[in-house]
Order: structure tokens, then sequence, then C-alpha cells
């Protein structure tokens, strides 16, 4: 397992743990689009994704730079969303053109996993970027559904 796959691992999980974060940070921005059991269990998903890459880590001994590489990058993630939204935690708008680029970001990240995961012949990796890919992609769509209707609502 080298380097480069490494910090693509700590790059996934970084993108996971901020994106629970907000969820829970603009909890009643998300429960305009999730009901709070959907809430939960969006929380509970990539939580599953955190665990199952920190297990792979660790199986594969690289947890040490999967750990380091994730809390730069989550360092990087949670600045560049608070810079972005400021001081709007209450405006969904705000927070979905954010989610808009977050989820894009953890797309592109899941995507190298997954073409790192099918070059190394891993099963369980590559089943994992499978789950991470849809589960973002559907967050992006319902998020991206709700800022049309945002749109449509503030247009006049």
């Amino acid at each position: 397992m080298n380097e480069f796959t490494a910090k693509k691992i700590g790059e996934v999980i970084a993108f996971a743990q901020v994106g629970n974060a907000t969820i829970l940070k603009a909890k009643s921005a998300f429960s305009e689009f999730m009901a709070e059991d959907e809430v939960k269990n969006a929380i509970s998903k990539s939580e599953k994704h955190i665990d199952a890459l920190l297990a792979f880590a660790t199986e594969k001994n690289i947890i040490d730079i999967v750990k380091s590489k994730a809390e730069k990058t989550g360092t990087k993630i949670t600045s560049m969303r608070d810079a972005y939204i400021g001081d709007e935690w209450g405006n969904p708008a705000e927070i979905f053109e954010w989610w808009g680029f977050f989820g894009g970001g953890a797309i592109v990240h899941w995507n190298l996993l997954k073409g790192i995961a099918e070059t190394i012949e891993d099963d369980v990796l590559a089943a994992l970027t499978y789950d991470g890919i849809a589960y973002h992609e559907s967050l992006y769509d319902s998020s991206s559904a709700l800022l049309t209707e945002i749109g449509r609502n503030r247009a006049l």
C-alpha cells in the first residue's frame, strides 16, 4: 500500500468527518429536506464509512499516514466551509451552496479511492467506495433540488 493511497483514504475520512460536523451544525437547514431519522442515518452511514476505512488502514499498516492526512485535510475543509458560510448558518441557501462544493469534493475523492480499489483488486474497499459515492451523490442531488426550490421561492 503506497503513500498516495494512504493519503486519499485520509482525505475521504476528512470529508466524512467534516460532512457530519456540518450536518450537525446546520441541522435546521438539513431538516428542510431530511427527516430527523434521515439525518441520523446519514451521520451513521458516514461513521460506518470512517470506521471501515480506519479498519482497512490499520490492516494495511498505513494508519499513521491516514490519520495525519485526515486531520490536515479536515482542518482545511473546515476552514473553507467556515469562510464560505460565515455567519449564515441559519440561511439554507448558503448552507446548500456550500454543500454543493463540499459534495462535489467528496464525490471526486471517493472516485479516486474507487480507482485505487479497482486497481489493487480489493473487493471490500471497492464495495465501500461504491457505497460512499452513492451516498454523496444522493445528498448532492437532494440539496441541489432544494436549491432549485429556494431559487424559485426567492426569485420574486
